[in-house]
């Protein structure tokens, strides 16, 4: 009867007795018997290695796994990266340790419509471990993912040995191709794949665990018992935690079940065949094969009430197999895939992180070439399964029967086999998977070492670690491209030109960096690739949106075709809709933004900006309100609050939102600048100034350099506000603003030749510039030349008809006033005239028309202008002078006419 033991138990040749420790002989010829889980087995030595326990080449493996990643330390956050940690709420310690729980890996809820439903808690518990202890800082992402791979990939090395090889330098050589295999840079490089590292790791300790709370001894009946029922509930707690750290990680459950069948029980589950009938002999291998199937259906049961019965909302895009019409096309193409994905494993050269869309055109017929290749793939599984059932004899049978088990059933959920899943290739899905392709290939070399002489061997151990070489030089170069977006966005461009969602992704990193016109390219490549693509669409008519609003208002409309329910293209639409003046649409569409997206901040504050235009201020509060509501900690809600508060001139309320807005982001430079307006309103001059002045310490911006010199203006401070003005010329030496507004000063001072020198040459250069014709005007007036004066107010007014009333009204009285100097009455009566019209609590203008009514005669006019000035200024002496003097002439002429009468 033969004794299973956890150290290798070596017989010799010559005598019966047990040895505890593995002896080590030299050359091809000599035998070593391993026992193993209730069978002996004799081989030969394999690998043309040196003799070393196998703790040292663990040692060697994790070596090898730290070097082939250490260039990942440097790398950022990157494409998913972005969405599970980044912006995920859940990862921050601020939030409820509780929503880690009930929300998915994205920090959606998992009854959200929207979730993606993949529901993996403890790997979120990691993510917000590397938060507290360095915040956002990607190198402890990275340094965590690294030394969980070395971890993996010793345990891995260490499970083999002890499990199935019971050769460490066959477990070596295994270790090592499954430390520097480029699969796994996805996994390793990409911090998101820490939940297919930490699947694993679970996944070995499960069997580990598993396989050691299982007598060592064999017994009669050939099914061992379960001697540590505590380390065998352990492991059955493992295996479900997997679950809770990536779908996959449960099918380790299923691969103890056949490892417990395939190894541990193997005499008895032969005899049993043979026999042809079941005893109570294999109740232990039942009840824990029960426990197993128990476990397994109670996380399915949970994992189904977690998702409310519903799958994820995936689309054609993500996987466009799944949703041909033709059955043969799924079931050609789904075949096709396990190839595809088999074939990264043998040769790693094209590796992409997206492999979405037309990067694997559908098989969708019979006479697909890429058919030959699948039926040539099955018909190796079948080979080597018939081989391992009836043909192969001990460890060949055992290493040939697990390998294909380890390859294959964690890799069944994402083989469309059971449900639909949201990816055509992912590569780090093969992270477990890969466990397997490494026994069946470090199995098929260690045959062929010990059917050829030695130097074949040696031949075969130098390729091997030749080959474990090329494989770290590519892991190594391929983890340059997730050092940042634009690298990993290029690859996928470089390797998967025909991908649109490379295009689409690169386009968006480009777009997101101000490349406009390479990513307006991009865009216009994803729907070359693919039309139907809303978001491409959406993000496309953005960039074109100021230039060519009907393109992008085109572009809007297919991506709503495509997607009715994009609610950022609804936004943009009535962003294009509202500047075209098509008030109801625009309206419409933001509401209909809405109506998909509640939570849409955006949509509630542009919405109540257009209420706001249209006259509906209490419906736009409503709008306002909600945003802010929506987003408490978003600094921009309160600005845009202030905004409309100041609009409807509730200046003190809008002051108290602007000061919320600094107080969460107190760099907000927009808000400074429109508390500053705001407090200027309401006559805090000094505040105003230190606000601007702290603008200008985070960013010399010109517009807050013209806000302040006119301030100095207005209080009578000509000289600070020169001096500002001086410094924003130098900024920007061709801004027609800046230097209207120093001319200005310029002519305060009272240099009015300097003025009109500058003035003159801003019209050289800018005809047409209206602020220019004003003020040019005005000192025109000042120095007496009403007749060029003239020439620029009428140039102002032709320029602008559609000036503010108060603006016109103004310019209208200063042009009535140089007629009036020039002496031409009629004109200057007809300019006041119309200032009146504009402006009728202007109390001059109105004075000045009474003025040129009194000069003709036109008492009765003269003196209904002459009371309304009156009434808006009783303290006027010339006013009160004129009406004097109306009085007189009215009298004398009523005499007058008295006098006619009588005679």
């Amino acid at each position: 009867m033969a004794v299973h033991k956890r150290s290798n138990i070596v017989q010799n040749n010559n005598n019966n007795n047990n040895n505890n420790n593995r002896v080590h002989r030299r050359g091809p010829k000599m035998k070593q018997q391993t026992t193993c889980c209730g069978s002996t087995t004799t081989i030969q030595s394999s690998f043309c290695l040196p003799d070393c326990p196998i703790t040292v080449y663990q040692f060697f493996v994790l070596l090898a796994a730290l070097v082939c990643y250490m260039n990942s330390f440097n790398g950022g956050l990157v494409h998913d990266d972005v969405f599970a940690i980044k912006n995920n709420d859940d990862v921050r310690p601020s939030t409820p340790l509780s929503n880690v729980f009930h929300n998915d890996f994205w920090g959606k809820s998992m009854q959200d419509n929207r979730s993606h439903k993949s529901y993996r808690p403890l790997c979120i518990l990691t993510f917000r471990l590397n938060y507290m202890f360095g915040g956002l800082d990607p190198f402890g992402y990275h340094f965590a993912n690294v030394v969980l791979h070395m971890a993996v990939s010793s345990l891995f090395t260490h499970c083999i040995n002890e499990l199935l090889f019971h050769d460490s330098k066959a477990s070596f050589i295994a270790g090592l191709l499954f430390a520097t295999h480029p699969i796994h840079t996805e996994a390793v490089a990409g911090i998101v794949g820490r939940a297919d590292i930490l699947a694993c790791l679970f996944f070995l300790l499960t069997v580990l665990l598993y396989v050691r709370s299982i007598s060592a001894h064999d017994t009669l009946s050939g099914f061992p018992t379960t001697s540590r029922p505590r380390m065998f509930l352990v492991a059955i707690l493992l295996g479900a935690a997997s679950m809770l750290i990536k779908e996959h990680g449960v099918t380790c459950l299923i691969v103890v079940a056949a490892y417990d069948v395939i190894i541990l029980c193997n005499k008895g589950i032969t005899r049993i065949f043979k026999r042809r009938c079941i005893t109570r002999e294999c109740l232990p291998l039942v009840k824990r094969c029960a426990a197993c199937i128990i476990t397994l259906c109670s996380l399915f049961i949970f994992r189904i009430w977690m998702m409310e019965g519903k799958l994820p909302p995936f689309s054609d895009q993500d996987n466009p197999a799944s949703y041909a019409t033709n059955w043969l096309t799924r079931f050609l193409t789904f075949s096709y895939l396990c190839v595809f994905n088999v074939w990264l494993l043998l040769c790693p050269v094209m590796l992409s992180y997206d492999w979405q869309m037309a990067s694997i055109p559908l098989v969708e017929s019979l006479l697909d070439v890429r058919n030959l290749a699948t039926l040539f793939f099955f018909l190796i599984l079948v080979g080597l399964a018939v081989y391992a059932i009836f043909v192969a004899k001990g460890l060949s049978q055992r290493a040939v029967l697990m390998g294909l088990v380890v390859l294959a059933i964690p890799f069944l959920p994402a083989s469309n086999l059971f449900f639909r899943v949201g990816f055509v290739i992912a590569e780090r899905i093969l992270y477990i998977p890969s466990m397997g392709y490494c026994i069946l290939l470090v199995h098929g070399l260690w045959n062929m070492c010990n059917k050829v002489g030695k130097p074949l061997a040696s031949a075969i151990t130098f390729s091997v670690l030749l080959l474990v070489a090329m494989f770290a030089w590519r892991t190594v170069v391929r983890n340059s491209v997730w050092q940042s977006r634009e690298s990993l966005f290029r690859s996928g461009v470089e390797i998967l030109p025909q991908n649109a969602k490379a295009h689409y992704n690169y386009a968006n990193y480009l777009k997101d960096v101000h490349r406009t016109e390479e990513a307006i390219h991009h865009y216009k490549k994803t729907l070359k690739l693919y039309p139907n693509h809303a978001s491409a669409s959406n993000n496309l008519g953005t960039l074109l949106i100021t230039e060519k609003p009907d393109v992008a208002k085109a572009l809007f409309n297919n991506a709503i075709a495509n997607n009715p329910q994009h609610a950022r293209a609804h936004f943009n639409l009535a962003n294009v809709l509202r500047d075209q003046k098509i008030y109801d649409k625009a309206e419409a569409a933001y509401r209909e933004s809405i109506r998909i997206n509640s939570d849409f901040s955006d949509a509630h504050i542009n919405l109540g900006t257009l209420l706001l235009d249209l006259g509906r201020p209490q419906e736009a509060r409503q709008h306002y309100l909600k945003s802010v509501t929506l987003s408490p900690d978003n600094a921009d809600t309160f600005n845009n609050y202030g905004s409309f508060l100041s609009r409807i001139d509730e200046w003190k309320e809008a002051v108290v939102q602007y000061r919320h807005c600094l107080s969460l982001q107190p760099s907000h430079t927009v808000a400074m600048v429109n508390l500053a307006r705001a407090l200027r309103k309401l006559g805090h001059t000094e505040e105003v100034e230190e606000l601007y002045k702290r603008v200008l310490s985070i960013n010399s911006d010109t517009e807050v350099m013209k806000s302040l010199g006119a301030l100095y203006f207005n209080t009578e401070r000509p000289l600070e506000a020169k001096a500002l003005y001086e410094t924003a010329i130098r900024i920007e030496p061709e801004s027609k603003e800046i230097k209207t507004q120093y001319a200005q000063v310029i002519a305060k001072l009272g240099n009015m030749s300097q003025a009109i020198t500058i003035l003159k040459e801003v019209l050289g250069r800018h005809p047409n510039y209206s602020d220019a014709h004003q003020q040019i005007s005005s000192i025109y007036g000042i120095t007496g030349s009403h007749q060029e004066a003239l020439v620029h107010i009428n140039a102002a007014l032709n320029l602008k008809p559609d000036l503010e009333d108060l603006t016109k009204s103004k310019l209208l009285f200063e042009r009535g006033n140089h007629y009036r100097d020039l002496d031409k009455r009629e004109e200057a009566l007809m300019s006041y005239k119309a200032a009146v019209e504009l402006n009728p609590k202007n109390s001059i203008a109105q004075m000045n028309l009474g003025a040129m009514y009194h000069m003709t005669r036109d008492y009765k006019s003269a003196r209904t202008h002459y009371e309304a000035a009156y009434e808006l200024d009783p303290t006027n002496d010339i006013l009160q002078q004129n009406i004097k003097k109306l009085e007189r002439r009215e009298l004398a002429l009523k005499k007058k006419q008295q006098n006619q009468g009588s005679v």
